[in-house]
This record gives C-alpha cells, structure tokens and sequence, in this order.
C-alpha cells in the first residue's frame, strides 16, 4: 500500500514496527505503473547479445543470397541421372565438365541438382554416378533460409549469439536495443568498509544478468543528511540502497528517501526482506533492501530484479527456470506473508526446505538449488504436494 509518511512519522515506528506492510502484488504493481523500458539504441549485432530488441529486425536481402549447394557432391542435371544405381552406374563428365562442388558454393549455371559424394564412385580413375537424384536435391535456393521482408527477430525479443550471427549473414549492420540501466548501487552502515560490504558485488552480479549496468560506491554513514545527497545525484536509471531499511535506531534510509524524494512502499509482507522500502528520488526509482546479504538477495529476486529487467526491457517475471516438483516434506510458512522459501532436490528427484539459520545465513542460500514462493494466502504445501520451484542452475540437477 503507498506511504505518504513524514520523517517524524518514520522515526516513530524504530523499535516498534511497521503498522502495515504492502502485499508482493502491491508491490509488483508499484513497480509495473511506474518503471518502463528505457529508450533504445543502436548497436552492432554482437554487441547487442543479451540485449532485448527495441523494433522488429527486417530483413533487406535474401538469406541465401543465390542457389548454393547443400552438401559436398557434383553439381548435374537430375535428367541426366535417370536410371543410375550400383548395377547400372553412369560415368559423369561426358557429355560437359565435371562440376564438383563443397557445400555452400554457387550452383553452376545449367545444373539443378547435387549429388552426394556418396552417391558416386571412382574405382576405374572415372567418377559414376549410383544413385538418381531428384531436381532440386541438394541445393538450397535464394532466400530458403531467410526471404527479404521477414522479420527474423521481432520486437523484445534477447539477441542470442546465433541471432547475431544470422543477422550478421544478412548484412545488418546495427539493430535497435533498448539502453542498457545504469543500476546505483550502495550499502548503509557507518560499520561497513569496502572490504566487508557483502551487498554490492553480489548485487552487481545479478543486475548484470539481469540487463543492466552496476554502477557500485563505497558505503555511506548511518547519516540521512548522506543518504539525501547520495540520491540527489544524476546519471542513474535506478538507485538500489542495502541496509539501513529496518526499525533500528539508526535506520535511516527510508527516511532519508522521504526526505529526498517520495516514499511509496514502506515495508513488505515478505519473508525474509519485510522491511523492503520503494519510492523515487530526483526522478529516479529508487529501492532500498535490508542489509542482510540473505535477505538483500531474496529481497533483489522478488521486488528489485524486476525493476532491472523491466528498465532493461525485458521480462518483468523471473529470469528462472520453473519445474513442477514434489515436496519430499512439509513447506512450512505462516501465511499472511509471501515465503521465499529456499529448497534442495533430493537424490530421488523431490524437493526438500532448508532450515535458513535465521535471515542472516548465506550458507542456506548456497545449499539451495532454487526456491519456491510461497503465496500469502497459504500457509505453506503439505509433504507430497506439487511445486512450481525456480531453479538457480537447473542444468546442474537435469
């Protein structure tokens, strides 16, 4: 649910807690309305792999651009191969010059087939033919692969490396993409140094999967007058702030937000990242997690990666592969809450929970092979129940 709370009113709940959080849906929601794709840009096709197409690609010219062979052979005419077996070969290269060919050269003019190699023999110093071949065997005509007009890559679509490669063939030499965002990221904590700041170089890593540019500082103080100057500063797409989010008495970084900007969300109906907070600051989203490094990557997955991927153009959902699993034991979650429930597969193929050791524990995220979440409305799956779970390295378990 939004928040208009004043800086006063943000002090009184430290040590309290939050009257109200905003459910995962809301949460999303805020996210969809207010962060778009950011405008487009053109680059060459192997730079934009990754990337997610701004236009449909159309294609100018024909893929082949004329007849070619398909295959190592002897380019022919099939009417002159009527007939040819093993028991009745016939000898190439007498009534024209023999015409041999590798696969991807020009047919020869005259010739409307390819044999195969394998199709002929040579024993007498003499190449026969012992197999007919059909007209057009062998040969791949202008524009089979790709006709000009087409659109081999449509709008929103990731380049992927044979992508580039085809458009490369095509003769394309730059395609629109949407920018790549410029992702600010920084923890809070007069504690931390560069050296112990967990939150940012694993935060960095994901916003490159997701699309965007990690642009990391060293830590800001426990000092909200810090945190506003920070956020006051250009050239970012999206601000990602870690630690400082929770009801401590020095946690100011939704304050500082409110004080700088707009504080829309303010805590989130979400385990183990409930004190998530949303708004935006000199124009800008901005997002702040929990300091947790646990809680700050279940907090990025669910709520800050989306804003990543949507900036960056693409798909707003998980970057995971989903598998329906069984649960090998209960899922146990208190309901009311959203659950980003970390899981292992089993030796037989079924899904277990991990005891996370607390919010704080890195160790239970690293055993886990994905995570299911868990709907607010339910409270957790029974032993033998089906899951969707979204695997973090599924090429590993398959």
């Amino acid at each position: 649910m939004p928040s208009s709370a004043t800086p006063h009113e943000l002090s009184s709940i430290r040590m309290r807690g939050f009257a109200a959080r905003a459910s995962l849906d809301e949460t999303w929601a805020w996210i969809d309305t207010r962060i778009q794709p950011l405008a487009s840009e053109t680059v060459e096709p192997f730079a934009a792999v990754g990337r997610i197409t701004a236009g449909d690609i159309v294609a100018t010219g024909d893929l082949p651009v004329l007849d070619r062979a398909a295959r190592d052979g002897y380019a022919l005419r099939a009417a002159d191969s009527v007939g040819a077996s093993d028991y009745n070969p016939i000898p190439l290269g007498l009534m024209e010059a023999l015409s041999p060919v590798s696969a991807g050269d020009a047919v020869p003019e005259g010739a409307d087939a390819v044999v195969a190699v394998e199709h002929t023999r040579c024993d007498t110093g003499t190449v026969e033919l012992v197999a007919a071949v059909a007209e057009g065997e062998g040969i791949e005509r202008r524009g089979d692969d790709i006709a000009a007009g087409t659109i081999p890559l449509p709008v929103r679509r990731l380049v992927r490396p044979a992508d580039a490669a085809l458009l490369t063939a095509l003769g394309v030499a730059d395609i629109p993409v949407v920018r790549r965002p410029v992702v600010r990221l920084v923890a809070v904590g007069s504690e931390l140094e560069p050296s112990t700041d967990l939150d940012t170089p694993m935060l960095a890593a994901l916003v490159a999967r997701d699309g965007g540019i990690a642009e990391r500082h060293p830590p800001l103080p426990d000092d909200a007058a810090a945190i506003r100057e920070f956020l006051a500063r250009p050239g970012a797409d999206l601000v990602i702030l870690c630690g400082g989010s929770g009801l401590g008495t020095n946690d100011l970084t939704a304050e500082a937000l409110a004080g700088a900007g707009t504080l829309a969300i303010h805590g989130i109906a979400l385990r183990p990242a409930d004190s998530i907070s949303l708004g935006d600051a000199a124009g800008v989203p901005v997002a702040v997690l929990p300091g947790s490094p646990a809680a700050c990557l279940s907090a990025y997955e669910t709520v800050a990666g989306r804003a990543v991927r949507r900036l960056a153009g693409g798909s707003p959902d998980f970057p995971f592969v989903c598998r329906a699993l069984t649960t090998a034991r209960k899922i146990v979650s208190p309901g009311g809450w959203a659950d980003f429930c970390r899981v292992r597969i089993t030796a037989d193929g079924r899904v277990e929970p991990l005891g996370s050791g607390g919010n704080a524990s890195l160790s239970s995220v690293v055993r886990a092979d994905g995570f299911v979440l868990v709907p607010a409305e339910q409270e957790g799956f029974p032993a033998g129940s089906a899951v969707p779970v979204h695997l973090f390295a599924p090429s590993w378990k398959d």
